[in-house]
């Protein structure tokens, strides 16, 4: 398995947020996670990227464990993320956004790479910069300020500068929230050239028709506990799922 997660536990203070939840991903294996809203999944990812300390359990990825080991030390390692609220750098263009992350792969640093020392270096920056943007789909809007792009279009430049990072496993915050279903259907569609090209996915999503399309298995959490586990078709029909999404009649 690339990414194992056992018992992992988190608290805030008297808040059980994540509680000893338990789930693995194997290579080129599409995963997601989903849950009412507050159950625990965004923490969870959290945790998993190094964000949070867990009170306990362990997260091992390709074998490592990888508890107490920084955010961008776990990028370099090849655990690339998205967030919920998009966090691309304001004052950098679409492009600029993604050459950033490419710094994680190259000899250069951040300042070099800013200040642009290096000219072989920053011209294969920016050419893989460029084809990671052509290939999402906003090649041509490489010079804009993410402010000037529309919300869908800053998600995509948000997963180009995750793939920047070569990635062997890519961990989505709901990428589709706040998309039209024009935009979702065409992350289904990026989702599915990712797992074609070999990559490895985690997401977190609220779109169903998303991860019903996109996922080969999903966990289910609610209230910081797994419920349930398995291929989309069976948690469609899960009791335990419907009740956790839609209540019970009393």
């Amino acid at each position: 398995m690339l990414l194992e997660v056992t018992e992992l536990t988190k608290r805030f203070g008297g808040l059980i947020a994540v509680n000893a939840v338990s789930f693995a991903v194997a290579e080129r294996e599409v995963v997601s996670i989903v849950g009412p809203n507050g159950a625990g999944k965004t923490t969870l990812f959290n945790v998993i990227t190094g964000l949070l300390r867990p009170e306990a359990g362990d997260v091992r990825f390709d074998g490592r464990s990888t508890l107490g080991v920084a955010p961008h030390r776990l990028a370099t390692m090849g655990m690339g993320r998205t967030f919920q609220n998009i966090r691309l750098f304001a004052h950098l263009n679409a492009l600029e956004n993604v050459m950033i992350a490419r710094t994680a792969r190259t000899r250069a640093g951040v300042l070099d790479a800013l200040l642009w020392r290096d000219r072989a270096e920053r011209a294969r920056t920016v050419e893989q910069a460029e084809a990671l943007l052509d290939w999402v789909g906003v090649g041509a809007n490489r010079f804009r300020m993410p402010s000037e792009l529309p919300y869908g279009d800053q998600r995509r430049v948000e997963i180009a500068r995750a793939l920047a990072l070569e990635p062997r496993l890519l961990i989505l915050d709901e990428p589709t929230a706040g998309m039209v279903a024009r935009e979702a259907h065409g992350v289904i569609d990026l989702i599915g050239r990712l797992r074609d090209g070999g990559m490895t996915l985690l997401l977190i999503e609220h779109n169903m028709n998303v991860v019903m399309a996109a996922s080969d298995r999903i966990v289910v959490i609610n209230f910081g506990e797994r419920i349930a586990e398995g291929p989309p078709a069976e948690i469609r029909a899960d009791p335990r799922v419907i009740e956790a999404y839609l209540g019970v009649e009393e």
